[in-house]
């Protein structure tokens, strides 16, 4: 869940995926329903699942547990979703509703797609374009989250929004970087957020429709279970 830092206004977007290669298209605000976790998901595991989540060197991906988690839906009111908790790409762990999202998952990039979706690409048209919809974790090499929040910003050739936020379990800091290319509901909307944890730099990348509030808030959802190991 996205919490403003030391006062800020928190709009929320979606990062899209013309990030790299420029924003392209007009600068708009665009405001998503916050999924917000109200209640401690209550953790399942199986022994090998614990032992995995001891072992450091267990691959991305790999199946930490199951937790049951009580969400706040687009129309304010409570759910509850059994997520999957994942190894991340790093020191931390992720949850889903596996249902719902299939992840692909690397030492480099974590990336969750709606299922849906997915299935409705052949392989062909798949390889060729992204997907409308997705939530991308990925490690990045930089001097520091500042000069690449920057870079983002000036490859982009537009009036982005940037901001400093927190994300995740722990309440991590992060710059926020936000732009929509229109107001129209199939308009691409954008958000790109920058961390630091320790020595790695992250950057979770959010990327969706300006009309499509639900599936932004269950990627916004999933984003909100990040949770790094401080033991």
């Amino acid at each position: 869940m996205l919490r403003p830092a030391r006062g800020l206004f928190l709009a929320a977007g979606i990062l899209g995926s013309a990030l790299l290669g420029g924003c392209g298209g007009s600068s708009a605000e665009v405001s998503v329903p916050q999924a917000e976790v109200i209640e401690q998901p209550q953790i399942s595991q199986t022994e090998e699942q614990r032992e995995a989540q001891l072992d450091p060197e267990s691959e991305a991906g790999t199946v930490l547990g199951e937790e049951e988690v009580t969400v706040m839906s687009p129309e304010g009111e409570p759910q509850t979703a059994l997520y999957t908790r994942i190894r991340g790409n790093g020191d931390f762990s992720i949850a889903y509703d596996a249902a719902r999202f299939l992840l692909s998952a690397s030492d480099r990039e974590l990336r969750f797609e709606p299922a849906e979706e997915a299935a409705g690409q052949d392989s062909e048209a798949a390889s060729e374009e992204a997907p409308e919809s997705f939530l991308s974790i990925r490690t990045e090499e930089a001097p520091s989250a500042e000069e690449l929040a920057d870079q983002y910003v000036a490859d982009s050739g537009e009036e982005c929004s940037v901001e400093e936020v927190s994300i995740g379990e722990g309440e991590y800091p992060a710059l926020w970087v936000s732009y929509a290319e229109g107001t129209e509901p199939d308009s691409r909307s954008c958000s790109l957020y920058v961390f630091r944890y320790n020595s790695v730099l992250y950057v979770a990348q959010l990327d969706g429709m300006v009309g499509d509030t639900q599936l932004a808030g269950e990627l916004n959802t999933i984003l909100s279970t990040l949770r790094f190991d401080e033991g």
